[in-house]
């Protein structure tokens, strides 16, 4: 039995959500799938289009076989917190096999060394000083970036559903 999860917002729920849960099952042969969902808030704080059940309602027909709310502090942070809140949860369930993203790169590798590149001590007390000098965390984070070459890695963080494919790793 192989369980997928997927964590999104689904604000508001459209065709392409739905060819994501149906290719999540058709490409991995997952036999389930649970859906991390947002509330009636999400990221930045805004309102959702539809409420919560609504939302479940068409996560559920596009072919999901569970949604779970993802709690409201996750869904309305950063990426950092909606992916440490999504990821923490199904792993927790201890039945997710996989965690099915979409992003604006099929560059997985790029993915992963970012993913390992932000996780390192020299980049986070890097981003943490420029921080303590007034920055905001992504501008602290792209002067970190640019400051040790990683132009690649910095273009790839440009895109919302990229940001979110490194929170996840």
């Amino acid at each position: 039995m192989k369980t997928a999860g997927i964590i999104a917002e689904y604000n508001p729920f459209h065709n392409g959500h739905a060819y994501h849960i149906a290719e999540t099952r058709k490409r991995t042969g997952a036999d389930y799938i649970i859906v991390v969902m947002s509330p009636d808030f999400v990221q930045r704080g805004e309102a959702a289009l539809l409420d919560k059940w609504s939302r479940t309602r068409c996560v559920l027909e596009a072919g999901a076989d569970l949604v779970l709310q993802l709690p409201a502090w996750n869904a309305v942070g950063s990426a950092e917190y909606f992916a440490e809140g999504g990821v923490s949860l199904l792993s927790h369930l201890g039945i997710c096999d996989l965690l099915s993203f979409g992003c604006e790169t099929d560059d997985a590798a790029l993915l992963k060394q970012t993913a390992v590149m932000l996780g390192s001590e020299k980049v986070r007390e890097a981003t943490a000083a420029r921080m303590k000098r007034g920055c905001t965390y992504p501008a602290a984070l792209a002067q970190t970036l640019e400051a040790m070459g990683e132009e690649r890695a910095l273009h790839l963080l440009e895109t919302p559903n990229n940001v979110l494919a490194v929170e996840y790793l």
